[in-house]
């Protein structure tokens, strides 16, 4: 199922500027009343408050807050006037850069207070670019297999079943990483995006790639017979190859040749097993008790 965007529709140059909502206007009460001095009334004043959405999924990124006050003039009223109001600051290294929004502030009287909302969508650099794809050069793939270090268990004085735990290589980088993001600035060619905020986007797509070749502890559950000894030896296969990667960004699609990259593939576990059957096999201060070397 196809997912859909928190602001369906929206235009790339809205993604990433803001949507500004009605304007609310409180209007003091004057209360008439026989032999009651007037009131006066309380200056005007408007306030601008900003929420920061992911336009994706919906989440705040930051949540509601005042970003602007405009206070009245010496005479108590506020003119009808524009402000450009930045987005508020969140943790954004993921995103695009986010427009400011130009907000219009009505005229207020004496008594008349404003509060203008404003929502800003900031747009993850990934998910700028559509219709990602990689290919692969069927001729270019090479494998190697990683030796992982092994792990011992037993000997048990019954059969038992055991999650072992052993180590697996995962992920994936670009080799020539650099290479590739040279390439990348010679690329571009954009419409309303910026050709800086394109070659940010292409950038990161490739770096969902690079995400390194790391160690990971996994689990598996398999059986030590009684008086048994087993040692698992874990085994990664990395694969290298050569592949291209194309993706649309703000409507234009873009090749990425020559992406040299190695991931890990599958870890298979092989085992051995010393037997320890019929060996006295004693307990307490006997030489012979307990477990084999490295047991668990």
């Amino acid at each position: 199922m196809k997912k859909k965007s928190f602001l369906s529709g929206i235009g790339a140059k809205l993604a990433l500027a803001a949507v500004a909502l009605t304007t609310v206007v409180f209007t003091s009460c004057e209360k008439e009343e026989f032999n009651v001095e007037p009131v006066e009334l309380s200056p005007a004043s408007a306030t601008i408050v900003a929420t920061v959405y992911d336009l994706t999924t919906g989440e705040v990124l930051a949540p509601q807050a005042i970003v602007e006050t405009i206070t009245a003039g010496t005479d108590g009223t506020i003119a009808a006037t524009t402000k450009e109001i930045s987005c508020p600051s969140f943790s954004n290294a993921e995103y695009l850069p986010v427009e400011a929004i130009t907000v219009a502030i009505p005229k207020l009287a004496k008594g008349q207070f404003a509060l203008i909302p404003v929502n800003f969508y900031a747009q993850k650099i990934v998910s700028a670019a559509k219709n990602v794809t990689v290919s692969e050069d069927p001729t270019t793939i090479e494998t190697t297999e990683v030796k992982n270090t092994p792990v011992t268990y037993g000997p048990y004085d019954v059969d038992k079943n055991i999650d072992i735990e052993y180590a697996a290589k995962v992920g994936s980088e670009v080799v020539n990483i650099n290479a590739i993001n040279s390439y990348i600035e010679t690329l571009v060619n954009s419409r309303a995006m910026s050709n800086e905020n394109v070659i940010k986007v292409l950038k990161a797509v490739v770096g969902t790639y690079n995400t390194g070749i790391k160690t990971e502890m996994q689990k598996e559950t398999r059986t030590i017979k009684a008086q048994t000894t087993v040692t698992f030896s874990p085994v990664t296969t990395i694969i290298e190859s050569v592949v291209t990667v194309t993706a649309t960004v703000d409507g234009v699609e873009y090749t990425i040749p020559n992406v040299q990259l190695r991931k890990a593939g599958a870890t298979v576990v092989s085992e051995s097993s010393e037997s320890h059957a019929g060996h006295d096999h004693g307990h307490g201060d006997n030489s012979n008790s307990g477990g084999g070397a490295g047991g668990r």
